[in-house]
């Protein structure tokens, strides 16, 4: 009589929660003590270190079910059922698979057959081990909460710019890399994209927490994160899917996330992180126009009069010699407004960038502008401080903070960087103004260095300063299937009241053919 040799794949695996590489060996030694005694011949060894059974994406596991198809083990031996899945589902699924290729799953602990009383006993076994896994998450999430609301960490690296007080447990500034969340910070509240901020910090050799280049997902971590503000945020990314994958860009119901304001020590101020999430929210309903091949001046000043909706830039080749056609156009215009034809952009760009050269940009209009600005201050309350006020403000803080670090000892090429970069934007706010300037007792625009600071950026029209310029006289376009609604900040955005709106027809805007 031929006897029937079962060999054997062994599979191991230890999870992260408080276990340690000496229960593989543990189990190793208990399925081959039972190899043994069985007369069972071993052909393989699959470990998974540190990875949970609540998912299937375990290299060795999938490797195990790969090679069954080879036939060569006819056996899958675990220490116990609950190292081969945690999950009914997964469970099910792979014994389905390993079936198929004529292998079956034996255990050490449990001591199964084929007979129904085994059936029923395997399916309470994984069912039990299932009810572990979310019970102990659940406990442990308890646990986590209780930590937030105490605004300790609650485990893994902290974010940039924080340490972990050894003695506390809370978050405490790293200077250094506090420096760098305030470059990323800047940058972005004055309108620069991704792309500009990771040349920046590259340039500057700012590397990551973990000692990496920056990348663009990153800078998205980093500009969302409440805590810079200080605020101490816990729990917020969604919960994992049913593959274990999770999406850390969705979030979840407020009632499940901690919220504890002043939790943490702030790094930037409420009001630019304000500003910035207004920049990424823009950003989301404009098409990422930072990264499009084609750049549009008006981007997100531009609105379609029959829906409301920002327009977008579009760019298609077209025609018997395929011209390039660059326009703004309504996202909704195919269902919801069919006649609001798209707007070439370099005739709008040209007929607003001319407009606000005719009705601003001038010794006259801005010596009229400035009259009504000072009429209007005496019937209104006067804002506390400017942009640049605030801004002067803010680089003299972070000068005090640069020097302290240096005098602690703290003296580094990026501090020094950091040094010069402010003092040379501090010099720069003092030789020009952004046509927000106010002056207490008196307020007063000086054409003159308005002027010269458009001359300066002129010469560069597409620089990023140059669209910021052109872009802060903008505060709004709206486009019908006629006209063009052009409303002008020349209230220089300190007196919102004096803007003014300018009609336009298409014809009017297209018979302008200059080029900007």
């Amino acid at each position: 009589m031929i006897r029937t040799v079962n060999k054997v794949a062994l599979y191991a695996r230890f999870s992260s929660d408080n276990q340690r590489s000496e229960s593989i060996d543990a189990q190793m030694r208990a399925m081959e003590a039972y190899c043994k005694q069985h007369g069972f011949v071993i052909v393989e060894r699959y470990i998974d270190e540190a990875k949970s059974a609540t998912i299937d994406r375990r290299p060795a596991f999938q490797r195990l079910i790969a090679d069954s198809n080879a036939h060569t083990f006819n056996i899958v031996l675990v220490h116990k059922l609950d190292r081969f899945a945690r999950n009914r589902y997964d469970s099910a699924v792979y014994k389905r698979e390993l079936k198929k290729n004529g292998v079956t799953v034996y255990s050490v602990l449990e001591n199964l057959d084929d007979s129904p009383e085994s059936i029923m006993m395997e399916s309470v076994l994984e069912g039990m081990a299932e009810y572990y896994s979310f019970n102990l998450a659940r406990e442990v999430m308890k646990g986590l909460r209780e930590t937030a609301i105490q605004c300790k960490h609650t485990g893994s690296k902290p974010p940039l710019g924080y340490d972990i007080d050894p003695v506390t447990k809370r978050l405490v500034i790293n200077e250094e890399e506090a420096d760098t969340v305030r470059i990323i910070f800047d940058m972005c509240s004055r309108g620069y994209g991704y792309s500009a901020i990771l040349d920046r910090l590259h340039e500057l050799g700012r590397k990551t927490k973990l000692g990496r280049e920056f990348q663009k997902n990153s800078l998205y971590g980093i500009l969302g994160n409440q805590k810079y503000m200080g605020t101490f945020v816990f729990n917020r990314a969604s919960a994992k899917d049913a593959m274990g994958r999770r999406n850390t860009h969705l979030y979840k119901d407020d009632d499940d996330i901690v919220f504890v304001e002043g939790g943490c020590p702030q790094i930037i101020d409420s009001d630019t992180y304000a500003k910035v999430q207004a920049i990424i929210t823009e950003r989301k309903h404009t098409g990422g126009r930072s990264n499009a091949r084609e750049t549009y001046l008006l981007s997100g000043k531009v609105y379609c009069h029959e829906c409301g909706k920002s327009m977008v830039g579009n760019s298609r080749y077209s025609g018997r010699n395929k011209r390039l056609y660059v326009t703004y156009r309504c996202p909704s215009r195919k269902y919801v407004c069919p006649t609001n034809k798209e707007i070439n952009r370099d005739y709008l760009e040209s007929y607003v960038v001319n407009l606000i050269e005719r009705e601003i940009l001038n010794t006259r209009s801005l010596k009229r502008i400035c009259r009504e600005i000072e009429k209007y201050a005496e019937t209104v309350q006067i804002p506390a401080e400017s942009h640049v006020e605030r801004e002067r403000r803010e680089i003299d803080e972070a000068l005090k903070n640069v020097a302290d670090a240096i005098e602690n000892g703290l003296i580094s090429d990026v501090l020094i960087a950091r040094l010069k970069e402010l003092e040379s934007r501090k010099a720069e706010l003092d030789r020009y103004t952004t046509g927000e300037v106010y002056n207490r007792g008196n307020t007063a625009v000086d054409p003159a260095l308005i002027l010269a600071e458009y001359a300066e950026v002129r010469k560069s029209p597409g620089s990023m300063q140059y669209k910021e310029f052109i872009r802060g006289f903008i505060y709004r376009i709206e486009v019908s299937t006629y006209q063009v609604r052009i409303t002008l900040n020349t209230g220089l955005d300190i007196f919102p009241e004096l803007n003014r709106s300018y009609d336009a027809t298409r014809r009017e805007v297209y018979d302008q053919r200059k080029t900007v």
